[in-house]
């Protein structure tokens, strides 16, 4: 069977799309980029993790492995993203077959113009020879032997941040647009700017401006102004929408309005401090633009990843009329996808992201 798939393999998410030929729909699913030791005698997998077997190692991949994750890696060519990469195309090809995949990765925007880094990185991902993997998806699934041929020819390593051009809400693409892209990650900004599709490199740049770094901030300036709060309950309360992202202090005595009136000081100090702390990541995000001498008062910019859905508003307020694009998590990898297909003498169309199906 032919498959048609992406991966936008991050430094803290690996996000997957595949394209189904015969039903015209997409499916997608996540985890995290991570890997460590694994058993297949495992009966307690968590959720969005999985056991892989890759020649003689074994390992656990995504949400709880215990090990390395890629968020120290300088380098795409990782053993980190492959086994990441090689995991995610085992849980969509055939069971049964050896299926032949039209693959798409992305490697960061400026290694990407290298052309001998690219094609280094082609050669890295894009093995000639049949591949084998053995995986187990959950504690009680059993241990399956997946065997599949990345198709070299038509397989395709594109910019990271490209995939943003290709959605269907993002401002039109023309020969003479220009077009900035804000990727805010988990780790890194990626802010490269786009005329038509041609990257242009020397006013893109990449900052560590991600959203560990806001939940750093926002976990000690809480922390200094009310009580000890660690980044795990930052990270879920960031989660939530705006008027609730706030410290909700424990109750001792329900029938004391002293205290309801001083947890509802914490409340409202904690929510305002919070949108402080946002606000001022977006100015930064802002300062970096100004400092690669973005005409941001005459261009269109739209922004992606995970952390420009939790700064939305604050991104709006600074830089004004913006683009928050819809699944803003996955769109490296459905633009990908679209990119991948639409070179497919067999689908040579613009595929509909309209009926996206989690995997």
């Amino acid at each position: 069977m032919e498959r048609y798939i992406s991966v936008d393999a991050g430094k803290f998410g690996t996000k997957v799309a595949e394209y189904l030929k015969e039903k015209d729909t997409v499916r997608v699913f996540q985890f995290r980029t991570k890997i460590g030791a694994g058993d297949f005698r495992d009966d307690a997998i968590e959720n969005d993790t999985f056991i892989i077997g890759v020649k003689d190692k074994v390992f656990k991949v995504g949400n709880g492995a215990r090990g390395d994750g890629a968020e120290l890696e300088t380098s795409k060519q990782s053993i980190v993203h492959k086994n990441c990469t090689m995991a995610a195309v085992a849980k969509l090809v055939s069971d049964n077959e050896v299926d032949t995949v039209n693959l798409a990765v992305g490697l960061p925007a400026k290694e990407w113009a290298v052309v001998s880094k690219r094609e280094d990185y082609k050669d890295f991902m894009f093995p000639g020879s049949t591949i084998e993997v053995k995986i187990k998806e959950s504690s009680t699934s059993p241990v399956k032997t997946k065997k599949f041929k990345i198709n070299k020819e038509k397989s395709c390593v594109f910019p990271e941040s490209i995939g943003a051009l290709f959605m269907d809400d993002s401002p039109k693409v023309t020969p003479t647009s220009y077009i900035g892209v804000l990727d805010l990650g988990n780790l890194n900004l990626n802010a490269t700017l786009w005329q038509g599709i041609e990257l242009q490199q020397d006013e893109s740049i990449t900052s560590e401006l991600g959203g560990s770094i806001l939940i750093q901030e926002v976990s000690q300036e809480l922390s200094a102004e009310f009580s000890r709060c660690d980044e795990k309950y930052v990270a879920q309360m960031l989660k939530k929408v705006p008027e609730k992202r706030h410290l909700t202090p424990r109750v001792k005595n329900p029938n004391d309005k002293d205290e309801a009136k001083y947890n509802q000081k914490i409340i409202d100090d904690s929510r305002e401090l919070i949108h402080k702390i946002e606000l001022d990541h977006a100015k930064k995000v802002k300062r970096c633009c100004d400092g690669r001498n973005w005409s941001i008062d005459y261009m269109d910019i739209v922004a992606i990843g995970g952390t420009s859905s939790i700064i939305k508003d604050e991104l709006k307020e600074v830089f004004g009329n913006i683009t928050i694009l819809k699944n803003s998590e996955m769109c490296n990898a459905l633009g990908f996808l679209r990119m991948l297909c639409s070179r497919m003498p067999e689908i040579n169309k613009v595929i509909p992201l309209t009926d996206i199906k989690n995997f």
